[in-house]
């Protein structure tokens, strides 16, 4: 099963007068552009390797494409500027506004992102990396931030606008517990309450492993403040995405970051991705990220799949 990304305008692509101004932001000229795929954004993403020697990472978005893409961008570069330096992420550099575009500009981040299907490896350095940050995070640095659970509290809410619809999913066995799974999912976000710091949309394209062994999390327009055992879930439903047979619940059942889940939290949680998923997928696909509604719908079948394992047991 694969993932298709939205395919990215690039650096040269972007108004001459915007690059103007990033480069003055940067103090110098830009000498190359090397475009990063991954993600669903219609902006840009590029390394961009400076005169002076430096590489920075600049993302650019127009609001006439995309305008809830160019507010997304606007959010982060809020939250960027205010997440503690001791977490694994590249440093907020500056943020450029011009004529309804959207650009942010960080340091370049060492590293490659994860490969799919997932390598055990690979899995075991982002469930670590989860442990590691949220044990030296001081809640002092995650009160301001959105809370998670209200945060989801409307995504979750996917079955009963399903109900409310009378709309009928595909999968049979989603269909006909379709009562009991929207029950659970009302449970959801409540048991995401916390006083973590969570990324929100850890997937293998928002995560880069350097050689080194440093695990970096980039993207972050939705950080909240929750229950840090969040990401590590988002990651196992991508993982089992690809490799459906992957015991995921036996990574639940071992790991330190997941010590602190009751089992009906896990299965609230994961009702109500997946009613969101598949609510989501059924909606008209939206012409600047023509792959996502593809993607929501290959994720609902991992959350349900999962789902289902737990609730049949």
């Amino acid at each position: 099963m694969r993932i298709e990304f939205t395919r990215r305008v690039s650096w040269p692509d972007l108004p001459q007068k915007l690059r103007s101004i990033i480069e003055r932001q940067l103090g110098t000229d830009v000498v190359r552009s090397v475009s990063q795929v991954g993600g669903f954004s219609p902006g840009s993403a590029d390394l961009l390797q400076l005169g002076d020697g430096r590489t920075v990472f600049v993302k650019a978005v127009d609001s006439q494409v995309n305008q809830h893409a160019a507010l997304l961008h606007a959010r982060e570069a809020k939250i960027a500027a205010t997440l503690p330096a001791i977490i694994p992420a590249p440093k907020f550099l500056s943020h450029v506004q011009w004529q309804g575009w959207q650009a942010l500009i960080f340091a370049a981040a060492e590293g490659t992102c994860p490969s799919v299907p997932w390598k055990a490896e690979d899995l075991r350095r982002v469930l670590d990396t989860l442990v590691s940050t949220n044990s030296c995070v001081e809640v002092q640095a995650v009160e301001n931030l959105p809370l998670l659970e209200e945060e989801l509290r409307e995504d979750f809410a996917g079955f009963s606008r399903m109900i409310d619809d009378g709309f009928e999913p595909e999968d049979p066995w989603i269909a006909q517990n379709l009562e009991r799974l929207n029950e659970l999912a009302g449970l959801g976000a409540n048991s995401l309450a916390g006083d973590g710091l969570v990324h929100s949309d850890l997937r293998a394209d928002n995560i880069l492993l350097s050689e080194s062994g440093k695990v970096s999390f980039v993207d972050w327009p939705w950080a909240s403040s929750g229950a840090s055992w969040y990401d590590a879930v988002t990651v196992l439903i991508e993982a089992r995405l690809h490799a459906p047979g992957i015991d995921v619940q036996a990574i639940v059942n071992s790991h330190p970051v997941f010590e602190s889940v009751a089992p009906q939290a896990l299965v609230a949680v994961l009702a109500g991705l997946a009613g969101f998923y598949w609510d989501a997928a059924r909606k008209p696909p939206i012409p600047s990220m023509p792959t996502l509604r593809d993607y929501h719908a290959q994720q609902a079948v991992a959350c349900s799949s999962w789902l289902k394992e737990l609730t049949d047991r």
